[in-house]
């Protein structure tokens, strides 16, 4: 009997580290299906811009988050902010020229941040996949590479 008891709290035990070994995990949707965990992306930081169509300035940062996401130590994403999917996202990041894959479910909660209620904004996630600051308005390779070359520094 003592030996039953031993098994069954050894499975119990096991089934708790398999149902919570995700517990935590920061998962992002991307446009194409796929989902990748902010862990995958340790090491470097990562960029999440919110736009919309109807932002100029959002549009107008388009090609300098392109810059951005072409060096080595950061990789950017973006999410619209309308919740456009499917055909309609793929055409407006044709016609916009967006180079960055894109997260199609809104991860604010997920990386702790307030959705926000102004446009662009940038979160900057550093390289332990902590949300360090959120930058409002319109930004260029330089002013997010100069904040992210801050928090590094203390």
């Amino acid at each position: 009997m003592l030996y039953r008891l031993f098994i069954a709290s050894r499975i119990c035990l096991m089934l708790m580290v398999v149902v919570c070994s995700g517990c935590g995990q920061v998962e992002f949707t991307f446009s194409d299906g796929q989902q990748k965990s902010l862990n995958s992306f340790k090491g470097g930081w990562v960029v999440v811009n919110y736009w919309a169509t109807w932002c100029k300035p959002c549009i107008e940062e388009i090609p300098e988050l392109n810059k951005l996401n072409q060096s080595n130590d950061v990789i950017v994403f973006g999410v619209n902010y309308d919740g456009l999917i499917g055909e309609e996202l793929l055409n407006e990041v044709k016609v916009l020229g967006i180079n960055y894959d894109l997260i199609v479910v809104d991860p604010s909660e997920n990386i702790k941040i307030k959705r926000p209620s102004a446009l662009p904004a940038t979160a900057l996630i550093d390289r332990n996949g902590i949300t360090r600051t959120v930058l409002y308005g319109p930004q260029t390779m330089n002013s997010i590479t100069e904040k992210i070359q801050l928090l590094e520094e203390g």
